[in-house]
């Protein structure tokens, strides 16, 4: 599938409902721990690339000269799931959450030196000019040799040596590092080869209370089963919320007529642009040269064309829900405003108002105005949402 480039309007109109919910299963007892410093982080992944950054363009004009307004309001919408928590489907996540965070079990081997693929059992310490680190320290701790777990240098250096043998790692951590008092620094890992094992297959993963008190926090199976039935009720009550504004938003390009307008067209296009270049094009890269190491080789041509296809669908978008704005009469309420910024800040990860102001614009005076008009049209599209015919758990041609 070709990857999008840009979020299309839609995300930015209903990224309110949809970061309203949080993940309950953080905080008491999350499985993810705190990183070992000199650990890759594979479990949780790196999104380097916010989504939301610089997706959403300033300035429309008059909706009404580019939109008539069908039968907007009592839309009938279909939509096929029930958006209900089932007992398999608590019971289901419970157990692969847990299986994704437990250790396997291990038995011991005969192996006496180190090969590629081998599962070691280490203790290891890390100093940074003679002095230990923190999180830089573990005993006991099963590392396979080529899973690239560790930083670059660590896991090649114990390959050829022997179980019970201790080695000294000159290594330096990226320059990227995400602990900046580490990153770049050159450092000794000073590591003893405890044994080589292997994975026991024989033994399989039991969810029980040991397990979920040690690595979740919960003292029982049945709370943490309670926590994740919670995380799930709010996570359908999120996807509901947007799969419905979708639906309406769909039925809204059915019953509307829009004509886009050419030049606002090529604004818009050519400000994404802007945007696109001032997030990516760092370091005296060009254009060209982001788009042959993140979109293999794309070139400037069919970039543009992808933008405009995307543009184009969220101009519409954006200019029915305008004019369903103004032929509702409706208003900015300012401190209702205010709270709907924060939100978006906290789930963007803005620290000031202007930080995401100008993310939504070549400037924050720009981002500002459209992030009121998309204020404006996510009440807009509330107001319709609230007064569809919505029926779940049915087919989606259905009536």
């Amino acid at each position: 599938m070709k990857k999008k480039i840009l979020m299309v309007l839609l995300s930015a109109v209903v990224a309110a409902t949809a970061a309203a919910c949080a993940d309950s299963t953080k905080g008491k007892g999350n499985a993810q721990s705190s990183k070992t410093e000199g650990t890759k982080d594979t479990k949780a992944g790196d999104d380097s690339e916010k989504a939301g950054s610089g997706d959403a363009q300033p300035g429309t004009e008059d909706a009404g000269k580019y939109v008539k307004l069908g039968e907007y309001m009592g839309l009938k919408v279909s939509l096929s799931d029930t958006f209900k928590v089932t007992k398999k489907q608590i019971d289901d996540y419970a157990q692969n959450m847990a299986e994704y965070y437990a250790e396997p079990a291990y038995k011991d081997t005969d192996k006496k030196v180190v090969e590629d693929g081998d599962v070691v059992n280490i203790d290891y310490v890390g100093k940074k000019d003679g002095v230990a680190f923190d999180r830089g320290s573990a005993k006991g701790q099963h590392l396979t040799i080529g899973s690239d777990s560790f930083i670059d240098g660590f896991e090649d250096g114990l390959i050829g040596k022997k179980v019970g043998q201790t080695v000294d790692l000159d290594l330096t951590f990226p320059e990227n590092y995400q602990n900046e008092e580490l990153a770049g620094a050159d450092v000794v890992f000073t590591v003893k080869i405890n044994k080589i094992e292997e994975v026991d297959e024989s033994v399989k993963f039991k969810l029980d209370d040991a397990f979920v008190k040690k690595n979740f926090n919960y003292d029982t199976v049945d709370e943490y089963k309670e926590n994740v039935k919670n995380y799930l009720k709010n996570l359908n009550e999120s996807n509901k919320a947007t799969s419905t504004k979708n639906a309406v938003i769909a039925q809204l390009q059915q019953v509307c007529e829009v004509s886009v307008p050419e030049e606002l067209l090529k604004e818009r296009v050519d400000e994404a642009v802007k945007v696109f270049e001032k997030a990516n094009c760092v370091d005296g890269k060009t254009l060209e040269d982001v788009l042959n190491e993140k979109y293999q080789g794309m070139k400037e041509e069919d970039f543009r064309k992808e933008i405009t296809t995307e543009t184009e669908t969220n101009l519409k978008t954006e200019l029915i829900l305008e004019a369903i704005a103004q032929e509702e009469g409706i208003k900015i309420e300012e401190d209702e405003f205010n709270k709907y910024v924060q939100q978006m800040m906290s789930s963007g990860g803005y620290e000031t108002e202007e930080a995401y102001y100008e993310a939504n614009g070549t400037d924050a005076k720009s981002g500002e105005q459209y992030v009121r008009k998309i204020f404006t049209g996510t009440k807009a599209l509330d107001l319709v949402a609230e007064n569809a015919d919505v029926k779940y758990g049915v087919k989606a041609d259905a009536s």
